[in-house]
């Protein structure tokens, strides 16, 4: 009998809005940024997030009874005063883990410190990746995150994760500032969120790049190409030896 075990984010997703080779303001529905200046911040950083998303999900019964799993994608916004509004799914597996994905969401009652944009609080959308797996080993604790292995010896989440120079705003303002909107995409009027998945290796170096989920051909290239030409990140590690570790990120292209 296949045993739960409960995944979380191995990278909280971000957007960035390119076009012509700089970031740019980017708005939707007037007032909605994808990207700002000061990125909002979850009290006690990523991993505080993780931890709490760990302690809150609850394998759906019916999902584990029929073997379903896979990673859920949450979109919602972060407004003014730090609040979770407009939480919706972004792409979904399956209802019953789409649901739970959604309440686990809904359920972290902290209150962010909000974006930020030329010193004027705003609402910033954000995305955030939970992965459901199921696995033959033991089931974890509920109150600490859950070491996992994909192919072998490539984690999705380990006890020190892996970490851009300069941290995750670091990593936000070197796509922002090397990501060129590819002329053919412009003229065509394409646009749309490049999903890049890659393995932090135990050099820190960016291996097995790849596209998770594409738009359009030129699109995904340049994702790959920005992808690709990443500094060397402080490598993660798990009981104190350095390991690969999986992370994805998502880059957006938009035309305003």
């Amino acid at each position: 009998m296949r045993v739960l075990k409960k995944l979380v984010p191995a990278l909280f997703l971000f957007s960035v809005f390119a076009l012509n080779g700089s970031a740019q303001e980017s708005k939707k529905n007037e007032d909605i940024f994808f990207v700002v200046e000061n990125m909002p911040e979850y009290p006690g950083g990523q991993e505080q997030i993780r931890v709490d998303i760990a302690k809150l999900v609850t394998y759906p019964e019916s999902a584990k009874k029929n073997g379903i799993q896979g990673k859920v994608y949450v979109t919602f916004i972060v407004n003014e005063e730090g609040k979770i509004s407009s939480s919706k799914i972004a792409r979904g597996v399956d209802p019953a883990l789409d649901k739970e994905a959604l309440r686990v969401v809904n359920s972290l009652d902290k209150t962010w410190k909000p974006g930020t944009q030329r010193g004027t609080a705003v609402k910033v959308s954000y995305t955030v990746p939970i992965n459901f797996a199921l696995d033959g080993g033991k089931s974890s604790s509920k109150t600490k995150s859950t070491v996992a292995k994909k192919n072998g010896d490539v984690y999705m989440i380990v006890e020190e994760m892996p970490v851009y120079p300069g941290g995750d705003s670091a990593l936000r303002k070197y796509i922002a500032e090397n990501v060129n909107y590819p002329e053919v995409a412009k003229k065509n009027g394409i646009q749309g969120k490049v999903y890049v998945t890659f393995v932090v290796d135990v050099d820190g170096s960016s291996t097995a790049v790849k596209i998770a989920r594409g738009v359009d051909p030129s699109l995904d290239k340049e994702a790959l190409r920005v992808v690709s030409s990443m500094p060397t990140w402080a490598p993660g590690k798990q009981d104190g030896k350095a390991v690969k570790v999986a992370y994805t990120v998502p880059i957006n292209f938009a035309l305003n």
